[in-house]
């Protein structure tokens, strides 16, 4: 109690679950998702051709979660091709917290790849990207919080909130026992583990703000981190969102009735579903690039390299272009033509000078909401 206000520090993980049938059967599932996903790794020659659609993805609908702000991919796609989407200064701000969510992703794993541990530091590190030039960017980027906060509807008194977090002063050693028990390896099945880890996070809410945001990239370094992916391939944020009220009322329960059974089935429903949501989009991205090559066979190497580079960038530009594929702007630019012409390539602009250009049947397998 501190001023009359009752902040909730979780025990210590891990805690004892009752293994039911049914969650047994439940992470079977979610496991065999999983496997699938990892399994795409070994057979692409070329992984982030796939993996940057998916991790844009993951990135807007872990933002969806957190704005009033329907965001979509194309928007993001958009201000990294230098526009500057959105109709108003909220609309511009979210998308660019969508963006440090890519850029957090991508950091984060290129870390662990390196030797990097997933300690306090590396978390501090990608909550300072996930705020900066953003509208958390005055709320103390990689600081851990020094102050009481309510988890509720923006305005809440904080003596009105629905839930008090973690209160400042046992922040450091709680979130030190998360991250020991993180490095040490899963207790129970990795995936019950994950669902462990996410509510511990969420709970101990150690920043003043983008705790959902990072919390739920904590899951993705996990996976990564634990060999059950090789890449940031799942965005279990999908089902999150889609199931938004669900996800905040099992993390609550967790805390207010010891609901632990209830909330690992729901996380690990959510990995199955998402797992096998993102093998389907992945195999369909690898069908169209596999026509798309096709088409082309023969037709030089520059137009095969672009191919997998508007896959990768659905939204592009020809400086984009070349500077991606290191080659000729007139080479670059033929190819650029020849699948505009095609139908391949869509302008977007009606401009004869700084055309931009979008892939209309990448953005219809990976966009989750088409305006």
């Amino acid at each position: 109690m501190i001023d009359g206000i009752f902040a909730f520090s979780p025990d210590p993980l891990p805690p004892d679950l009752d293994a039911t049938h049914s969650l047994l059967t439940e992470n079977g599932d979610a496991m065999y998702a999983v496997g699938q996903l990892s399994d795409l790794d070994t057979w692409l020659d070329s992984p982030e051709v796939i993996l940057s659609p998916l991790i844009h993805r993951e990135a807007v609908e872990s933002s969806n979660i957190e704005t009033t702000t329907r965001l979509t991919l194309s928007d993001i796609y958009r201000r990294e091709a230098g526009e500057e989407p959105g109709q108003t200064e909220t609309e511009r701000a979210d998308i660019a917290e969508a963006q440090n969510y890519v850029e957090a992703i991508t950091t984060g794993i290129t870390a662990l790849r390196d030797g990097a541990e997933l300690d306090r530091d590396l978390l501090c590190r990608l909550h300072t990207i996930l705020l900066q030039g953003a509208r958390g960017e005055r709320k103390n980027p990689g600081e851990l919080r020094e102050d009481l906060v309510g988890i509720d509807e923006p305005g809440t008194p904080l003596s009105e909130a629905r839930f008090v977090p973690t209160p400042p002063a046992s922040i450091p050693y709680a979130l030190r026992s998360l991250l020991q028990y993180i490095r040490s390896g899963p207790t129970y099945a990795p995936l019950v583990d994950l669902a462990l880890i996410h509510y511990q996070f969420e709970t101990i809410h150690p920043f003043q703000d983008g705790n959902g945001r990072l919390g739920r990239l904590l899951v993705m370094l996990a996976l990564y981190k634990w060999d059950l992916l090789p890449g940031p391939y799942l965005y279990p944020s999908s089902y999150f969102n889609a199931n938004r009220d669900a996800y905040l009322d099992n993390l609550l329960a967790v805390s207010r009735d010891g609901a632990w059974t209830e909330w690992v089935s729901f996380f690990v429903q959510a990995i199955a579903e998402q797992g096998r949501e993102a093998y389907t989009v992945a195999r369909e991205l690898l069908a169209l690039r596999d026509r798309y090559q096709d088409q082309y066979q023969g037709h030089g190497v520059v137009i095969r390299e672009l191919i997998d580079f508007i896959i990768e960038h659905p939204y592009l530009t020809e400086p984009q272009a070349v500077d991606g594929l290191n080659r000729s702007q007139p080479a670059v630019n033929q190819a650029i033509r020849r699948l505009w012409d095609d139908g391949v390539l869509r302008e977007t602009t009606g401009q004869q000078r700084n055309r931009r250009y979008e892939v209309p049947e990448v953005l219809e397998i990976v966009e989750p909401y088409n305006p």
